[in-house]
């Protein structure tokens, strides 16, 4: 039996639901929406205002919503709404059932809140956005929210599978996201307004931080499009004015790019969630003619550090944050607790740094020693390859356990990937056996938890 969580929200110092002047663009609507009246274009930041203040009213009494709107927009006006109610969105992983039965176990003072979802559970309390009429006056004034209230407790796979929630208050969101906001578009982030697209859902960490809390602190207008496919892609660009930001994943971009499809010009590129190869964000630089900024965070923490990849491997720190304890930990007044760094760290200075790959990242064989990172990084930098992954299975029966490829490949052949890691690595790190897949069972972040990747390997396997 799961064990039932009680939420407890304080009221203290009071923080805004955002900084925007109520003039000023908020949104682009793309899709008609049943609950803006069918309404498509931009949507200004007193009217987004106004139809939270309108949808906070009609939502149910409880302490936490989980929140599984799909459309962006849709999704944005949920969260701030339980904001307003004093509720905290509960962030899922997935959308699935047993996800869902899981959460209202935990969280029984709790609601679904979606936009025409078809995979409910039966006799939960639920709230369809598309069935209510969110059209509403302009607001006249910015409303506050309780600077400890617990905003939303976000939950990540971890690599047991198993869930791991993260709790943040309002407070930690608004600081992070001024640090985000100086970090990812530079010291004019209250003076340009910019128009983004994101190809990463809200829900999760990544597209919650650029996508969600970006715009409540800074001047974007984000479009409510998110488009999958290479020429989509290209068609939601262009229908934005210039200057234009995308959100995407190393993944994502590596499909974009590869496509040959022309791109609109993006003049500012933000990417995340897994690392980005030299070659791959100098390639995308070329193909959106844009700045690309890859950042360095973790689910606990938030985004950490940004660096200009296509021009070097170095890290900036962002303002606020500080290693401690020889590196292992990085903690910020804004955080709840100091969280513990997973990946090995060298600096200088402490605040310009490198990675030197995940503590768990070297492996040994037969008394060498290497790095499934540069390993990876050698794979994804191969032509012909779309994505892929190089790991350690389970140990099975055999004397010696080696490493697994399993490749998207589109011209690149077994023999081609066979023979460029043999061109580069020690024999016995060579994987085997390298598979060719249709594709890897990546969640909508573009992550890859490992607990995903050895049953999707069990089950190529036929066991």
């Amino acid at each position: 039996m799961a064990c039932e969580t009680s939420i407890k929200n304080p009221t203290t110092n009071q923080l805004p639901l955002l900084e925007r002047q109520l003039d000023d663009y908020f949104a682009r609507i793309n899709q008609p929406l049943p609950a803006l009246g069918e309404h498509t274009g931009t949507v200004r930041v007193d009217e987004f205002i106004g139809q939270v203040m309108h949808l906070a009213a009609r939502l149910p009494e409880a302490e936490a919503v989980i929140n599984l709107c799909d459309n962006r927009y849709l999704f944005t006006l949920g969260f701030c709404a339980a904001l307003l109610r004093g509720q905290t969105n509960l962030l899922p992983q997935n959308r699935a059932l047993a996800t869902q039965q899981q959460l209202l176990d935990q969280y029984p003072h709790s609601y679904v809140l979606h936009d025409g979802l078809e995979t409910l559970l039966d006799g939960c309390t639920q709230r369809n956005l598309n069935q209510l009429d969110l059209r509403a006056a302009a607001a006249t004034a910015i409303p506050t929210i309780p600077a400890d209230q617990l905003a939303a407790i976000a939950f990540t796979s971890g690599s047991t599978g198993q869930p791991k929630a993260n709790l943040k208050p309002w407070h930690t969101f608004v600081t992070s996201s001024r640090m985000n906001a100086q970090a990812m578009l530079g010291d004019n982030y209250l003076d340009q307004l910019r128009f983004a697209l994101a190809t990463v859902p809200a829900q999760h960490m990544w597209g919650l931080e650029t996508s969600l809390l970006l715009p409540l602190f800074a001047r974007l207008c984000i479009s409510d499009a998110r488009p999958l496919f290479p020429q989509d892609v290209a068609n939601a660009l262009q229908q934005l004015p210039a200057p234009r930001l995308l959100i995407s994943t190393p993944v994502h971009l590596r499909a974009l790019v590869s496509s040959g499809v022309t791109m609109p010009q993006a003049a500012h590129l933000l990417c995340a969630t897994a690392p980005l190869s030299t070659e791959l964000a100098q390639a995308t630089e070329t193909c959106f003619d844009g700045e690309l900024i890859e950042v360095y965070g973790c689910s606990e923490v938030g985004s950490m550090a940004r660096r200009r990849t296509a021009q070097g491997d170095v890290w900036q720190l962002f303002e606020g944050l500080e290693f401690a304890e020889e590196l292992s930990v990085i903690r910020g007044d804004h955080l709840p607790q100091q969280q513990p760094v997973q990946d090995r760290i060298e600096t200088r200075d402490g605040r310009t740094f490198r990675l030197l790959g995940r503590s768990d990242d070297m492996i040994e064989i037969a008394g060498k020693r290497g790095s499934l990172q540069e390993m990876n990084k050698l794979l994804l930098a191969t032509p012909g390859v779309v994505d892929g992954v190089v790991f350690m299975p389970e140990h099975g029966t055999q004397a010696v356990t080696r490493p697994v490829a399993l490749v998207v490949a589109t011209t690149a052949s077994k023999q081609d990937i066979s023979a460029r890691f043999a061109a580069h690595l020690d024999p016995v790190f060579m994987p085997r056996p390298l598979l060719l897949v249709d594709a890897l069972p990546r969640e909508d972040n573009g992550k890859l938890p490992r607990a995903k990747l050895l049953a999707f390997y069990r089950q190529l396997r036929g066991h």
